[in-house]
């Protein structure tokens, strides 16, 4: 099978870009959200456990 000749990542490289900066930002929002106030107190948080033991160390017990 011969080479692909076309500029595939000259043409390309914006959305790959836009698509990987897109999700470290969704990932970094939903990361600050499981960890606010709101979602800490939800048992389904897959920090809860994690937030709770700074909970309690922080109010020293």
């Amino acid at each position: 099978m011969p080479a692909f000749k076309a500029p595939f990542w000259k043409m390309m490289h914006p959305f790959i870009l836009g698509g990987a900066g897109t999700l470290l930002l969704i990932s970094k929002l939903q990361d600050s959200m499981l960890k606010g106030p709101t979602y800490a107190n939800d048992p389904r948080n897959p920090y809860y456990a994690e937030l709770q033991a700074a909970k309690h160390k922080e109010e020293g017990h």
